[in-house]
């Protein structure tokens, strides 16, 4: 009886230890996979850094247009979308020598090669698994001589502990960046986040930069340029569609909606002061303007021109 019950006893144990390991590999694919797609999209604008990794991971095309009907059309346009986001980040922490970056959700950003190959420490706080991957793909990309600059662990913008943990691993003032996170946090998450960054900001100093919170208007730009003003809100919706399919979450559209609402919180309850300023100054470097017409670059160049770039600092 006692063994049957010893028996029984470890294959529930090895049963719940698969559906942990389960559910742990699904949560992973999905930030996987979404980051994946991100770096295809960059990729296809020629960004070389982006490139690389893809070619690491192994793993490209989780779109195309054997999956997806507006495929050519949506990978232009997200192209220069993510180029734009990613080359504001970088623009910014070069143009104020930001020496620590802390990079909250980036899955496995190209940044991470640029800020390492110019001697900047930066710390990718991630979901476990994912962190481990990114970890093994910079062993492959970095020189071994920059490999140190680069860290990644675990870490749920909700946790207060893991978040201050990771911030102590930079030394000096930080540079907090996020793209494409912010837009899938429920309204609690969010206000977890705010906490959280106003505790790291406070206790190191430095910024936090996003223009998560100008997704839409961005992105709408954009397409007007690339497809005109009556096709704007069917790219929209279809890009849209694509990443809740692929990350399983609505995105929260209350965080496009409610700026003034997210600007007077931080303001007012946890006291960060909130600046907008261009998104990019220097567009010279945007592979994407190589690949439109003169008028759309010169369209392009007045969207990077706007105040898309948030920079949240503690009072």
């Amino acid at each position: 009886m006692i063994k049957k019950f010893f028996a029984a006893g470890i294959i529930f144990c090895l049963s719940l230890a698969a559906f942990n390991m389960k559910c742990l590999a699904a949560e992973f694919e999905l930030v996987s996979y979404s980051s994946q797609v991100k770096l295809q999209w960059l990729a296809s604008t020629g960004n070389p850094e982006a490139e690389k990794i893809l070619k690491e991971l192994g793993k490209v095309n989780v779109y195309s247009n054997r999956n997806l009907k507006d495929y050519d059309r949506l990978q232009e346009l997200n192209g220069i979308y993510q180029e734009l986001c990613y080359a504001a980040t970088v623009e910014y922490v070069q143009k104020n020598d930001y020496k620590n970056i802390l990079d909250i959700g980036g899955g496995y950003s190209p940044r991470a090669v640029v800020f390492a190959n110019e001697g900047r420490k930066y710390f990718g706080a991630e979901l476990s698994a994912v962190a481990v991957t990114a970890s093994n793909v910079m062993d492959k990309v970095l020189n071994k001589n920059v490999r140190g600059n680069v860290d990644y662990g675990e870490a749920l913008v909700e946790d207060t502990h893991a978040m201050m943990e990771s911030a102590d691993t930079l030394s000096g003032k930080i540079c907090i960046v996020e793209q494409g996170l912010m837009i899938y946090l429920t309204q609690d998450r969010l206000a977890d986040y705010y906490e959280n960054l106003q505790k790291i900001l406070k206790k190191h100093g430095g910024c936090f930069i996003t223009s998560d919170l100008e997704t839409r208007n961005l992105f709408k730009d954009l397409a007007a340029v690339m497809y005109g003003d009556d096709q704007v809100e069917l790219l929209y919706a279809e890009t849209k569609d694509m990443y809740e399919e692929l990350f399983e979450s609505v995105l929260n559209e209350e965080n496009f909606d409610n700026q003034l609402d997210a600007m007077e919180y931080a303001q007012d309850d946890l006291k960060l002061k909130i600046q907008k300023v261009p998104l990019l100054t220097d567009t010279s470097k945007l592979s994407c303007l190589k690949k439109v017409t003169p008028e759309q670059a010169e369209k392009i160049k007045q969207i990077c021109a706007k105040n898309y770039l948030w920079v949240i600092t503690a009072k």
